[in-house]
This record gives C-alpha cells, sequence and structure tokens, in this order.
C-alpha cells in the first residue's frame, strides 16, 4: 500500500481511519461475551445516575448480533440491530471510497466527497432518529 497517497489525500486518510475504528468495535463486540458481569464499558447513565439511557446496552446488544443471537440482542437495546447495520454500512462505505477513490478521480473527487457526505448523513438521520429525538427532548 502507498501510503505517501494517505498524505496526500486526507480523505483517503479519513476513510481508513473511520473503517479501522469500526472494525475495533466490531472486533471488541466479538471478543467480549455479552453475559459477562462485568463487561469491561459500563453504562454511564446506569453507573451515574443509575437508570438507563437509551443507549444502555448496545455494546452487548452488539455482541449478540454478531453471535446471531437477535432476540437476546433486541433484550439488551431495541435499537441495537438498526445501529448495528449503519455500522456495518459505514464500514462498507468506507472501504468502497477508499478502494475506489482513483477510478473516482474523473466523476471529480468534490463530487464523491459531498455524495459520500449526503449518503453518510441521510443514512445517520435514518439510523439514529430514535437517538436524535431523545436528545432534542432531553
Amino acid at each position: 500500500m502507498n501510503y505517501t497517497g494517505f498524505r496526500k489525500n486526507p480523505y483517503k486518510l479519513i476513510n481508513l481511519i473511520l473503517a479501522i475504528i469500526i472494525f475495533g468495535v466490531f472486533a471488541y463486540s466479538a471478543v467480549f461475551s455479552p453475559s459477562k458481569s462485568n463487561y469491561p464499558i459500563p453504562s454511564d447513565s446506569k453507573r451515574i445516575f443509575n437508570q438507563d439511557s437509551i443507549s444502555t446496552g448496545l455494546s452487548r446488544s452488539f455482541s449478540c448480533i454478531l453471535r446471531l443471537d437477535f432476540k437476546k440482542a433486541r433484550e439488551y437495546n431495541k435499537y441495537g440491530l438498526q445501529i448495528f447495520v449503519f455500522f456495518l454500512i459505514q464500514f462498507f462505505l468506507r472501504l468502497f471510497f477508499l478502494l475506489s477513490y482513483n477510478a473516482f478521480k474523473e466523476f471529480g473527487i468534490t463530487k464523491m466527497i459531498l455524495v459520500d457526505s449526503i449518503v453518510s448523513v441521510s443514512l445517520f438521520i435514518f439510523y439514529f432518529k430514535p437517538f436524535l429525538i431523545e436528545f432534542i427532548y432531553f
């Protein structure tokens, strides 16, 4: 892989970093069992306020999804699957734009970034709608 291409093209570097972060989230979810009582990252709302938030159980839900236990995933967080799908789509979008960067040069890098931004923001709003509503009314 030509690393100088990343220094000259911040968009490629951003896509690579985001793909690595998303892969890290999936790896974290795959490594830690959802049934363990000492899950590495506890829910802050549970720990600080002693109550669940809309995001409580997402990590455990992701762990269940990776183990194909969708029923248990929903028990941990009813939005777990839709948030997981968002990250899965984003992972493949990051890889797609990273690997097809040179092919899009003729189309125009600025146009490609604009399309990527519009698609990503639209997906975020669609998949995170319950979280956005909760945030607005909090």
